[in-house]
């Protein structure tokens, strides 16, 4: 009959197991031989203690010596104690397979073959992946244990090589099976994984906190939280796929799902000017009849800014401005914007004469704010405004100037 081990055995083969595995000998290196021994209190932390249970002491013992009779180690008693416990060397295989375990050049095999698998799909990805293949064959462990790293690189694959809006919870039954897995155990591993081996610098140097810079990156891969919209307002006729029609006007705004402007058609814009604006506040109190202006909600992503250019290509007679924010950020999303799309927009109600006309209204620049503006001004990028800001430590949110103007709306300016 077959012997059934105890926790405290498995545990003393398991560590012994590790020990040998983690040396020069088993990777055929050592000159010497080598002996592999652990402790007592590796298996049983109070094995030698005064508090000890006798009963757990002199049982731990005998299943040791069990151990010793199997010939799978030898025990070396000092003063009436266990004093360390040694592997038989010639029992290694049968280690192995009382403890359901696989070799480690096995084990290593097999990751190397999974981050292969992976090589070739991204850029991040390869550099990921090559690193840790590398790792493994000098006999390094990888930087995650296998059932993980399997559940990462999946995730890793799937975000970037995704093309159209999915939820996050969406993407975690997708991948996980499970709806909350993504956000309790993943979404910030992965995030931290792809800024490290990526690049998403530019990407990413409006964003002040981690979790600003998860949601931008996931956003630039089309992954969202809750649905995201394109706001439309203005004189403009939009023609879809399925051959419908809808026209739009000033005093009349209009919000699409990703998904539906995806099926747009056309956008036929009749106004001289195109705005796109950072914030819903000022999108909703911006009124001029010869402007058409868009609010593109959350970060501006590869598939708002195919919108956009979808959009131009069928009205580059109109001027393309964007209005932000007066900040560092505000001009980081502007040049985001131009470079992504490589549309010419020029900055609207974004002059320093604004900075300087609600001087009352401003807040004081954050250190990332100084650090963003510096970057910019290495670039060369509207000095006069930054070298303003850092001179004064100021900076100022659209929606006091969207507001106080009244901006393209007479009558509601004449109220103020």
């Amino acid at each position: 009959m077959q012997m059934k081990f105890s926790v405290w055995q498995k545990a003393a083969l398991e560590k012994l197991v590790d020990r040998y595995e983690a040396s020069k000998t088993y990777r055929g290196e050592n000159r010497v031989t080598q002996r592999f021994s652990i402790s007592p209190k590796k298996v049983f932390s109070d094995y030698d203690s005064d508090y000890a249970n006798v009963d757990d002491v002199n049982d731990f013992e005998c299943q040791m010596g069990e151990l010793e009779q199997k010939g799978l180690l030898m025990i070396q008693w000092k003063c009436r104690v266990i004093h360390s416990l040694t592997a038989n060397p010639q029992k290694w295989e049968e280690m192995y397979s009382i403890l359901g375990r696989k070799q480690l050049w096995y084990v290593e095999k097999e990751q190397i073959k999974l981050y292969q698998n992976y090589l070739g799909r991204h850029a991040a990805l390869d550099h990921f992946c090559q690193e840790q293949i590398t790792r493994l064959e000098q006999g390094k462990k990888a930087r995650f244990a296998q059932d993980q790293a399997e559940k990462i690189l999946k995730l890793c694959g799937f975000i970037l090589e995704n093309e159209e809006e999915i939820l996050e919870r969406e993407l975690s039954i997708a991948v996980l099976g499970d709806s909350k897995l993504w956000e309790r155990k993943y979404r910030s591993q992965v995030c931290r994984l792809l800024r490290a081996y990526g690049d998403f610098d530019a990407l990413l140097l409006s964003a002040d906190d981690e979790k600003t810079a998860e949601k931008i990156l996931l956003g630039e891969f089309h992954i969202v939280s809750n649905p995201s919209y394109v706001y439309f307002k203005g004189d403009a006729k939009l023609y879809f796929e399925n051959g419908e029609e809808l026209k739009l006007n000033m005093h009349m705004p209009v919000a699409f799902t990703e998904k539906t402007v995806e099926a747009m058609r056309s956008v036929q814009i009749y106004a001289g000017k195109v705005v796109t604006v950072e914030n819903l506040t000022s999108f909703n109190r911006l009124e001029n009849e010869d402007s058409f202006y868009i609010f593109l909600s959350g970060y501006h992503n590869q598939l708002k800014q195919r919108l956009l250019v979808k959009i131009y290509e069928e009205n580059k007679t109109a001027n393309w401005l964007h209005f932000g924010d007066i900040d560092p950020d505000g001009f980081l999303i502007l040049e985001h914007l131009k470079n992504g799309t490589k549309i010419p927009f020029a900055p609207l109600h974004m002059e320093l004469s604004y900075l300087k006309k609600y001087d009352a209204y401003t807040k004081p620049l954050e250190e990332s704010d100084i650090q963003k503006a510096k970057s910019l001004l290495s670039q060369h990028k509207y000095s006069e405004i930054l070298e303003y800001m850092l001179k004064t430590g100021t900076k100022l949110e659209q929606e006091i100037i969207s507001w106080k103007e009244r901006l393209g709306n007479p009558r509601l300016r004449a109220g103020v």
